[in-house]
């Protein structure tokens, strides 16, 4: 009877950490966030005249829904040269109390800006600066007013009732003054065009780069002028939301997609009545701006959108091992509580996309329709998103779960996750598109559920020039070889900027071979590993003895656990396969609730190789015997880790890092989904403890105690750049190339939890004089005395589920580099190709 209370008792915090990185209470960390875009009345290429006066410049920033934007929106406007080489001063902006305006000087071509203070959300024009004359060009689509890339792209295609034909656009030319507007005449065309002065318009007859050279003959008076853009081999105009489809999710190998407008959320591209519902006229939508459309279809009868036949269905890619045994488990039982191993992505995308700086915002898709009330650890109230049955995205699929994993499992490790951009296939090219997941407010906690941003497969893909932002992940880079991330900005993740990985592993099905294993004795036996780790063996048994501290020798225990280690690792093979490649150049990372960069490895402890140690199912036997709980579910599983293939990263150019935060700042809770605070409430007998998920899983604690920190205004700041994941073996590597900043990171910081497990209390349930002790302190609710026996079992318990091997982080040096600052899309248009 001793022995199963102590069971019991050992079994609560255990489930609380069984996989690792768990929390009761959530962590609300809050952030300022930012103006979610500007608006202003000017076209794509103005024109000033110099003069002693002042232009006025005004333009409005755009809160997202409900949230006013935090510290550093305040709007300011800028001006620099078109050609960056060039000198010459043509204008300047002057600010008279909390008024732009802009002085022209004289004759040249300016890119004139205006951005909030941070500086990464911004519009910009071009802009002729004159004396005597002056020729724009405006296409009369409406430009987007945000990109990145200078180069406006067309493509070679418009699409009219589903057929392709040659594209055709329509260019507004002006002469100023307007007296010269009859002189002007067409000097010279690309021969892959045609295009009538008259009309404006202009017709594409093939490919390539094209240009118009305008002029009114008096070159002393008005400069020539000539318009430049790139016509896209078998791109097509994507101006609605059917053409998206019809390039995308509709296609079967996939279109070139050239973006002409953007697609936003309900509440950004529709006006919206007093109480949030959009204003119909003639039974339709009526949209703010007629170069912003709504991504998805909106039904105004229903209130709904209607993504169930349009968004990408597709099987997981990753690891699904649980998921099957899963399958055949509720089979057997004829249950219905079955994992469907199917995802959704919003855009899946299998050839060039040129994004024109356009918007592609998913949030009609990707964030929970509904919000509940929670209290944050200051006691106030704070609405937080929940997921509900009617929301498309419904959290990444499992890894593994203990519990039932469609009803609310007592914890579940992750596998993939739905996603917004799906870029699937080879030698694709991502350029100038700005896309997020959703707004979503002022917690990175918010995008719990909202999916991956962006996830690429394949080989020779790059992304330029372009700004992805807020989901759970931002950027998932699996089975990615030749990877190029350039000149981009990845922003607000709940976990990491960019996932690293592989889809590829080792699996200890395989290990069959035998093996030389060492016991706690230092003894050496050799036995395939099936053998050595079955129920009755000396590798469950010596895992046993690990899990309750019953060894005498530390040093011993942990060769024979490296041991078990070593073969489950595939540390045998002297070569791997490679699982991916990925370079990041002139890249800017900014604001992750883990680490900029997450190079993952797949959870391989002995547990999920087939149940051992053995102690481990007993305990939760014991609990679904105590609680009562009919509907707890426990597969234990076989062969559902392994060794994820290696990933080889390089890091170059001035690739930088914005991405300081404070201990509490740091939230690994996002890595795992529990449950725990229902079961623990249903149970027979009340339980108290000081448990929480950094005394649980201490990572971040001893990461913070290992790593330099910067020390601003009694706050002590942490910049995680890199982080490997550990548990299974991590073999992916990162490299320095050219790194602007590589003086400022510090080496591999190595967290083992092995080595500090070894030296934790534990007990002999063999040992009646040691439980009578024990059980009297647990009556007499002497907890000070139980926890740090309840402790050392339920952190050693985390290691035989997730692996052995260490967690590794580059941090930033404590000389707060860049600590304050943030990524501003300057840095990213000044490193364009064409400047």
């Amino acid at each position: 009877m001793l022995k199963k209370n102590l069971i019991i008792l050992l079994l609560i915090p255990f489930l609380i950490a069984l996989l690792g990185v768990i929390t009761i209470n959530t962590t609300f960390s809050f952030i300022d966030n930012d103006i979610i875009g500007i608006e202003w009345n000017f076209g794509e290429f103005e024109d000033f005249k110099v003069q002693d006066g002042l232009y006025p410049l005004t333009a409005q920033g755009i809160n997202e829904k409900d949230y006013p934007a935090g510290a550093g929106n305040g709007l300011v406007w800028t001006v620099r040269n078109e050609d960056p080489t060039d000198t010459n001063v043509y204008a300047e902006i002057v600010k008279q109390g909390n008024q732009y305006y802009l002085k022209a000087l004289g004759n040249g071509t300016v890119i004139i800006t205006c951005s909030n203070e941070k500086g990464n959300v911004f519009k910009s024009m071009k802009a002729a600066v004159y004396t005597t004359g002056a020729i724009t060009v405006n296409n009369v689509n409406k430009a987007s007013f945000n990109n990145i890339d200078p180069t406006f792209y067309l493509g070679q295609y418009d699409l009219i009732d589903n057929n392709k034909q040659l594209s055709e656009i329509d260019l507004n030319v002006k002469v100023v003054p307007s007296n010269f507007q009859e002189s002007l005449y067409v000097a010279e065309t690309s021969s892959n065009i045609e295009f009538d002065l008259a009309t404006g318009h202009l017709k594409v007859t093939g490919h390539g780069e094209a240009y118009i050279k305008f002029s009114i003959g008096q070159d002393d008076i008005v400069n020539p002028y000539t318009y430049k853009f790139i016509i896209v081999e078998d791109g097509i105009n994507v101006y609605s939301y059917s053409d998206l489809m019809y390039c995308t999710n509709d296609s079967e190998e996939g279109e070139k997609v050239v973006l002409q407008k953007s697609f936003e959320s309900l509440q950004n591209a529709y006006k919206l009545d007093k109480n949030g519902e959009p204003i119909l006229v003639d039974g339709h939508p009526v949209l703010k701006d007629e170069s912003v459309l709504c991504f998805g279809n909106y039904d105004p009868n229903t209130k709904q959108f209607l993504f169930d036949d349009e968004a990408y269905k597709f099987e997981t890619t990753f690891n699904r091992n649980f998921i099957d045994q899963w399958h055949n488990e509720v089979i057997k039982k004829g249950g219905s509580n079955d994992v469907v191993p199917i995802l959704l992505a919003g855009l899946h995308v299998q050839k060039d996309f040129y994004g024109n700086g356009y918007t592609i915002n998913l949030h009609n898709l990707a964030y929970p329709k509904q919000t509940a009330p929670e209290v944050d650890a200051n006691g106030n109230s704070v609405q937080v998103p929940v997921k509900t049955d009617d929301d498309y995205f419904q959290g990444p699929l499992p890894f593994y779960a203990l519990g039932d994993p469609t009803d609310m499992p007592i914890v579940a490790a992750l596998g993939q996750d739905n996603i917004g951009m799906y870029v699937d296939g080879d030698n694709i090219i991502i350029n100038d598109i700005n896309i997020r997941n959703c707004d979503f407010g002022n917690m990175l906690t918010n995008l719990t559920y909202t999916g991956t941003v962006v996830e690429t497969r394949g080989t020779n893909i790059t992304i330029s020039n372009s700004r992805l932002s807020n989901g759970k992940n931002v950027l998932r880079a699996f089975s990615s070889h030749n990877l190029k991330l350039d000149n981009s900005m990845l922003s607000n993740a709940r976990n990491f900027l960019i996932s690293i990985g592989s889809n590829e592993y080792y699996s200890t099905a395989d290990l069959t071979d035998e093996f030389t294993f060492i016991d706690a004795e230092g003894k050496t036996i050799n036995s395939t590993l099936q053998n050595y780790l079955a129920a009755n063996a000396s590798g469950n048994s010596l895992l046993n003895s690990y899990l309750l501290g019953i060894f005498s020798e530390k040093d011993k225990m942990k060769s024979a656990i490296k041991s078990i280690e070593d073969v489950m690792n595939f540390k045998h093979l002297t070569e791997y396969e490679s699982g991916g490649s990925v370079t990041i150049n002139d890249t800017l990372f900014y604001r992750s609730g883990v680490s900029s960069i997450g190079l993952e490895s797949m959870f391989n402890g002995s547990f999920l190789y087939n149940s051992t140690p053995s102690m481990v199912s007993l305990l939760i036997s014991k609990l679904t015997e105590k609680t009562g709980i009919d509907d707890l579910s426990f597969l234990p599983g076989q062969n559902i880790g392994g060794v994820m293939y290696p990933v080889d990263v390089v890091i170059s150019g001035s690739t930088k890092f914005y991405d300081y935060k404070t201990e509490d700042g740091m939230d690994i809770s996002g890595l795992i989904e529990e449950n725990i605070s229902t079961l623990i409430d249903n149970l027979p007998f009340e339980y108290e403890g000081d448990i929480d998920v950094d005394k649980i899983f201490p990572i971040k604690n001893f990461l913070y105690s290992k790593a330099p920190k910067y020390s601003k205004d009694g706050n002590s700041y942490l910049n995680v750049p890199i982080a490997f994941y550990g548990g299974g073996v991590n073999l992916s590597t990162v490299t320095f190339k050219d790194f602007d900043d590589e003086a400022n990171m510090t080496n591999n910081i190595e967290i083992n939890l092995l080595d500090n497990y070894l030296q934790l209390q534990g007990i002999d349930l063999t040992d009646e004089e040691a439980l009578n002790k024990l059980i009297e302190d647990i009556m007499n609710g002497n907890m000070s005395a139980v926890m740090p026996i309840i402790k050392g079992v339920l952190y050693k318990c985390v290691t035989v589920v997730i692996g052995y091997e260490p967690f590794e982080f580059v941090c930033y040096k404590n000389n707060g580099y860049l600590y304050g600052e943030t990524p501003k899309a300057k840095e990213l248009i000044l490193n364009t190709k064409e400047n």
